[in-house]
């Protein structure tokens, strides 16, 4: 069933300075300031030890597979956020060109400091045209955009994409996004939740997909229809 909801996020005590709606720039570079799963560190030391996560290990581990197998020179990230993902890729794959994307400006700032092995470039998925790259990583952004704004994007890449969902919707999810809008009505919006296939329909107009694993989560590699 193609099902699509809005999701919600608590910050609690970060509310106040995230705000509202968390898909803008702004809200995106508090976040990164605040401790926890979205925070960016300042310094490069913590910034590995944060990045150097077994599941995050085995994550890259099946990325770069995805990338010897298509023979890719470069990969263009987006959304990259702490690029902690990233880091690990660069690691097994040193010989690969990487560019990080990400629209939050400051956060992106502070990253170029950070992550010196990549180019970390200002980038806006929803209005600009894609980097050149022989292979493409969206990494849990799905949530980013709305639906017409994802066949938008989709239609302007015309090399290799990896897909790798933050979440396919299922009735438990469902039950449970119902229930933080009761028990925590001031929490952030945060974008929105699909199910599989609401997830697939996306880029069914541009694109054809193949299921691949990507630290055992479900997975699309995708191939425009014009090649």
């Amino acid at each position: 069933m193609r099902i699509t909801i809005a999701h919600r996020f608590d910050f609690r005590d970060g509310r106040d300075s995230i705000g509202r709606d968390l898909i803008q720039p702004r809200a995106w570079d508090a976040a990164r300031d605040l401790p926890g799963p979205f925070g960016l560190p300042e310094s490069r030391a913590e910034w590995e030890r944060l990045a150097r996560q077994p599941e995050l290990e085995r994550r890259a581990a099946d990325v770069v597979a995805v990338i010897r197998r298509l023979g890719a020179r470069s990969l263009c990230s987006h959304g990259v956020g702490t690029g902690s993902l990233e880091f690990n890729v660069n690691r097994l794959a040193p010989d690969v060109t990487l560019t990080c994307t990400d629209y939050a400006p400051r956060a992106t700032e502070r990253l170029q400091r950070l992550f010196v092995e990549a180019q970390v470039i200002a980038h806006d998925l929803a209005v600009d045209e894609p980097p050149r790259a022989d292979l493409h990583l969206m990494h849990r952004i799905d949530t980013e955009l709305d639906t017409s704004s994802w066949k938008l994007v989709f239609a302007r890449f015309f090399e290799p994409i990896l897909v790798v969902p933050t979440l396919l919707l299922d009735l438990g999810r469902m039950l449970k996004e119902l229930a933080l809008r009761v028990v925590r009505p001031r929490a952030t919006r945060a974008g929105w939740f699909r199910t599989e296939d609401a997830f697939r329909a996306l880029w069914t107009d541009s694109h054809s997909d193949e299921v691949v694993t990507v630290g055992g989560q479900r997975s699309f590699l995708l191939l425009p229809l014009a090649q």
